[in-house]
């Protein structure tokens, strides 16, 4: 099994969930109004000088699926340009 954390601007929510449904992936946890700062995508501080802010998915799946997932997440940024979104992949050694 593999974690997969997607980071995304909050204004792409729905194209984000739209690949879960689509997905069939039911079970995930999200932080919504994350703030960082990225290399490419710069300051979301969700405040009135950096005002943008990010959504974070947490989504433990199989690694056929997360395949596929990483797949369609490349072909949404590939679509987008500009609009944020990263996903990170990390082995699960352990669920208890």
């Amino acid at each position: 099994m593999k974690m997969v954390f997607i980071m995304y601007n909050i204004a792409i929510n729905d194209e984000v969930m739209q690949i879960l449904k689509d997905m069939e992936i039911e079970y995930y946890t999200r932080w919504d109004r994350a703030t960082g700062c990225g290399k490419t995508s710069g300051l979301h501080l969700g405040n009135h000088i950096w005002p943008p802010v990010n959504s974070v998915l947490a989504i433990a799946v199989e690694d056929k699926k997360k395949d596929e997932l990483i797949k369609q997440i490349k072909e949404l940024r590939k679509k987008l340009g500009k609009e944020g979104i990263k996903a990170f992949v990390l082995p699960i050694n352990e669920i208890t």
